[in-house]
């Protein structure tokens, strides 16, 4: 379970909205230049066009750090409003999807790049020696040919009282990696309440069910014992559009 899990915890017990899990880890800083090659940048990060105005950012995450995505025009750069994000395990590794629009305000050309931005969240904790800014570099947005497409979730029926099947449409495309997203209750032990939790399973490819366990405990609160199914894919380093993800939802 990756670090991040206390801090969403702390948050959905606060009454905020679920995160899901995730923290991939990001150089604080560029590392050295070799052979006289430029320095890597801090922030690893792609860019794709969704549609004509949402573009979607993979890129690797330093929790110490509040990211931007902004549209560079003519060397001025403009922040882009976040429509959808979340954090997703690609090839065993942590990363973090945004899904922002270049629309907004009235803008009709779509940017040629992109740029992330990531400033120290609490500057007077860490050394100087800290980069207060880390940036990725300039992003060419790739075709939205390149986004993938998720199956859709068809049924969630009932086996047993504590048990649901999930059945989901066979994944088109041949994707790299098929996810099912899975939202229950979770018992924090740590400060003693059940809290909306969000998984992300892994399935094998070409399979179109799994048998998921429900969680029935009597002290689970009415306002987070939903249970949510919805599929995810990814492809060449993409993730489908977030935006489009219909839970299917079952109460236990």
């Amino acid at each position: 379970m990756p670090p991040r899990i206390t801090t969403a915890i702390v948050t959905c017990a606060l009454g905020l909205v679920a995160l899901a899990p995730g923290a991939g880890t990001a150089a604080a800083a560029p590392a050295g230049p070799a052979d006289g090659a430029s320095p890597r940048p801090a922030v690893d990060a792609r860019a794709a066009a969704v549609d004509r105005c949402s573009y979607q950012v993979v890129r690797s995450d330093d929790s110490r750090y509040v990211y931007s995505v902004s549209a560079v025009t003519g060397g001025v750069a403009r922040e882009l409003p976040v429509q959808k994000e979340d954090f997703v395990r690609l090839a065993g590794e942590w990363r973090k999807v945004a899904q922002v629009d270049a629309c907004t305000g009235g803008q009709g050309q779509a940017p040629t790049t992109l740029r992330v931005t990531g400033k120290l969240d609490n500057p007077d904790g860490y050394d100087s020696s800290v980069p207060r800014t880390i940036r990725s570099n300039d992003l060419r947005p790739a075709p939205s040919s390149v986004i993938p497409v998720a199956p859709v979730v068809t049924s969630a029926d009932r086996l047993d009282a504590a048990t649901v099947r999930v059945a989901w449409k066979p994944a088109q495309g041949s994707p790299d990696q098929v996810m099912l997203m899975e939202r229950k209750p979770l018992y924090s032990s740590e400060i003693g309440i059940w809290v909306p939790y969000t998984y992300q399973r892994d399935v094998q490819p070409g399979a179109t069910s799994a048998d998921r366990r429900l969680e029935r405990d009597s002290g689970i609160p009415a306002d987070v014992r939903t249970h949510s199914y919805w599929m995810r894919v990814a492809k060449g380093g993409f993730v489908s559009d977030l935006r489009t993800e219909k839970p299917v939802t079952v109460q236990p």
